[in-house]
């Protein structure tokens, strides 16, 4: 039997118990629900919050990263545009430097015009030296002046095998097929005469109608650097590493007496090294200083032969291997800017008109 609701129950509007546990346990579950949907946002807008800032952060290292590159390459700009413009400007002064050098006027007593100095860093010095205090090698091969190598190389103790073998391949370079007076020997020495029929074509011992045609040459030296490349030339670097300062191959052959070290004015003419001094000395007049106001520059043969004590005789063996002037000049201009330098030489004759290069170096 159902007992029916109660006027108390109807009246306060109660839920019975089993009803209100019922709604309960309905009510449960959307709370929980709606709880976790809250901790999931918060969750995700952590996870995004966080997302952002490592991108922020990425984005902030990409910029850096930039900003440092640009300024390290324009950094590297910079100093090579200036490193450029120095050797630039050194060249510039070491070109200006030329233009007092390669004056026939100039000497290198005119210092002040030679070394200049310009404001803040910049300066350029200037040397003129001469072709003519050096051995034209390819003269001295034409001239058959084999006297004059062999002293030479074996004053730098080159020894007695490689001095004759050395000079055969500088003679079969330029004629191809020469053979010189072997030093030491007993044989003797050739004279003039034979000297001029080698160069003519005639054979020493041969009469006149045997004679044969002159063996035309091969190819003189057009650089003194060559003179490595002939056999047996190692023997000569390993005596004197330096030994390319002693040859040219622009002069005109002689030795300028005025410019001339003691010891060149010794091996050509074959006085003894003390005379050549004093000889050297003499032209630097009472200072005792090359190229200063005081210097007496010789003016004529009998001086020149008075001083080095020769006879007439003798000095007109040596007399064809001596000038009074130098024909052909070295003029060294270095053009510095800072801590940039540029060096230009300079082979030319300064007397002639134009002024005639014939070699233009730039280190």
């Amino acid at each position: 039997m159902i007992t029916p609701r109660t006027s108390a129950n109807a009246g306060n509007g109660t839920l019975p118990r089993t009803s209100q546990t019922r709604r309960e346990r309905l009510s449960l579950p959307a709370f929980s629900l709606a709880s976790a949907r809250s901790r999931s946002l918060v969750l995700l807008g952590r996870t995004r919050n966080g997302s952002a800032l490592l991108l922020v952060l990425f984005t902030l290292l990409l910029i850096s990263g930039l900003v440092l590159s640009a300024l390290t390459f324009l950094e590297s700009g910079v100093e090579d545009y200036g490193a450029l413009n120095h050797q630039f400007r050194a060249r510039q002064l070491a070109r200006s430097g030329l233009a007092f050098g390669l004056n026939p006027q100039i000497s290198n007593q005119d210092t002040p015009l030679l070394n200049q100095k310009f404001k803040p860093s910049g300066e350029f010095q200037v040397v003129i030296s001469s072709e003519s205090t050096k051995l034209n090698v390819n003269s001295l091969l034409a001239q058959g002046r084999d006297d004059i190598l062999q002293t030479l190389f074996l004053q730098w103790n080159v020894p007695l095998d490689a001095v004759n073998e050395v000079i055969n391949g500088l003679k079969k370079w330029t004629n191809g097929n020469q053979q010189i007076q072997p030093v030491g020997s007993n044989m003797p020495q050739a004279g003039p005469a034979q000297q001029a029929g080698v160069q003519t074509g005639q054979v020493p011992g041969v009469q006149t109608g045997q004679q044969q045609q002159g063996i035309q040459l091969v190819r003189p030296f057009v650089a003194v650097s060559e003179m490595a490349e002939v056999p047996g030339f190692n023997a000569v670097i390993e005596a004197k590493p330096n030994w390319a300062d002693y040859f040219t191959v622009w002069s005109d052959g002689t030795i300028d007496v005025n410019l001339a070290d003691a010891s060149m004015i010794a091996l050509v003419t074959g006085v003894t090294p003390a005379t050549a001094n004093q000889f050297v000395k003499h032209i630097w007049g009472p200072d005792g200083i090359p190229f200063t106001s005081d210097d007496v520059p010789y003016q004529n043969w009998n001086d020149v032969m008075l001083q080095l004590g020769m006879s007439s005789q003798q000095f007109q063996i040596v007399q064809d291997l001596l000038s009074l002037t130098s024909t052909v000049d070295r003029v060294d201009s270095t053009g510095t800017i800072g801590n940039y330098s540029t060096t230009i030489s300079v082979v030319a004759k300064r007397s002639s008109v134009p002024v005639a290069y014939l070699l233009w170096q730039e280190k």
